[in-house]
């Protein structure tokens, strides 16, 4: 098992986000991308895994031209935002009707009191495309997305979620109203006009959409038992939003990614498969954790007693803990934070495609994501997302602890978190 020499280290982590921090935008199709995948492949292989590999796969990239928000009722007005990505591109006019704030963390929407024939939708949300279906079956025609981003930033968010279409046309993904995104302040704007009187606006959006090859990089540490079929998955995503470093959002959870792969490298005793997976094109709706599943769908129900999703974790700020997971391994996790001292503040199921444990989560393998949430980091999808926001002694905390749970289930596999019956 792992010694204490060998827990994980703030200043092992901080070098290495500092590295991939200077591979720049990790957007897919941009270089910052193809550099940071080249940087893990070249690690996995330094540390002489087992077995190396990468999954190719295309992917639809959206190029944002122009969006134009204008107010035309009662008065004429400009309205700052940034596009909605992976929405129709066309320009619309209609009413705006406020829906409220969407928690983040609930996909239920009770749209049945309301007539939004030809409306514009306006919405306060970090997750759009959890709404959009709903509204286009209504028939808005158009959707304006305000965030909670301070200082006056917009968040990059899109408008497309999982699950993505590995088997079907790719051009076809997109959303089939337009949409933009506003600031806090322009939401204010947009309320205290509505309150007075009807409000009308015209919204447009333009972008060019092609077709990129993107890959996930995985690493596998063979069990000691050869005859042992189980694996324990530990997976991160690499790219980034549009905007900025993604520091947060994903560097901290590739960063102990890497750091967990060199550690148990170095031990090897473990008595199940270790399955290192860095996943591509998770920002655009988790295409690459999608393909991951669907190309070992079998194999993964079978074997994967486990799968442990690293995203977006540690800030400076007071964010709670949170634990998203279920069943058996929900519980051991709980129980182990209790006996190591990790606080745990709030437990949440995973009934949501938030990140890479959900296409893992509906084929029955048991999964976990611990990251910091409420509130969302503030500078969450902005530019603002950079390493001066992140607390590498918290990091390397969240760190050990996953580190601790992961060499209990790979050194005694009599340990089984399935719910079958």
């Amino acid at each position: 098992m792992i010694s204490r020499v060998d827990r994980m280290k703030r200043e092992n982590l901080k070098n290495t986000l500092e590295e991939l921090s200077s591979h720049g935008n990790r957007w897919i199709g941009r270089e910052g991308e193809r550099l940071t995948s080249s940087y893990i492949l070249n690690m996995f292989n330094e540390l002489g895994m087992d077995e190396v590999l990468t999954q190719e796969f295309k992917v639809l990239d959206y190029i944002p031209i122009s969006c134009s928000l204008q107010l035309t009722s009662p008065i004429q007005e400009e309205v700052v935002c940034e596009p909605l990505q992976f929405t129709e591109c066309c320009q619309v006019e209609g009413e705006v009707v406020f829906l409220g704030e969407f928690e983040n963390y609930s996909r239920s929407l009770d749209l049945s009191t309301y007539d939004l024939k030809d409306k514009v939708v306006l919405i306060v949300s970090d997750t759009p495309a959890f709404y959009i279906d709903d509204l286009v079956k209504k028939k808005a025609v158009g959707l304006i997305v305000a965030t909670d981003a301070p200082n006056g930033l917009i968040r990059a968010l899109a408008g497309k979620t999982y699950p993505p279409p590995l088997d079907d046309d790719i051009d076809l993904w997109k959303a089939t109203i337009p949409g933009v995104v506003i600031s806090k302040k322009s939401l204010y704007r947009l309320l205290s006009l509505m309150s007075l009187r009807k409000v009308k606006v015209s919204i447009e959006h333009k972008a060019d959409y092609r077709t990129v090859t993107t890959r996930n990089v995985i690493g596998v540490l063979s069990s000691l038992d050869k005859n042992n079929n189980e694996e324990i998955l530990l997976g991160a995503h690499y790219d980034s939003q549009m905007k900025g470093l993604g520091v947060w959002d994903n560097l901290t959870g590739l960063s102990t990614l890497l750091e967990l792969a060199r550690i148990l490298s170095m031990n090897r005793d473990n008595r199940r498969n270790i399955v290192f997976a860095a996943f591509g094109a998770e920002e655009v709706g988790l295409w690459g954790s999608a393909l991951y599943v669907n190309n070992r769908k079998e194999e993964i129900k079978a074997n994967c007693v486990a799968m442990f999703c690293l995203d977006a974790v540690s800030t400076i700020f007071s964010n709670k803990k949170s634990l998203w997971s279920e069943g058996k391994l929900r519980d051991f996790i709980i129980e182990r934070s209790i006996r190591y001292g990790f606080r745990i503040d709030n437990v949440h199921p995973l009934d949501l495609s938030y990140s890479d444990y959900y296409p893992f989560a509906i084929n029955g393998v048991p999964s976990a994501m611990l990251w910091e949430n409420p509130p969302t980091h503030p500078y969450y999808h902005t530019e603002e997302d950079t390493i001066e926001y992140i607390n590498f002694d918290k990091l390397a905390s969240i760190g050990n602890f996953i580190l601790a749970l992961i060499d209990e289930i790979v050194y005694y596999p009599n340990l089984n978190f399935s719910n079958k019956k």
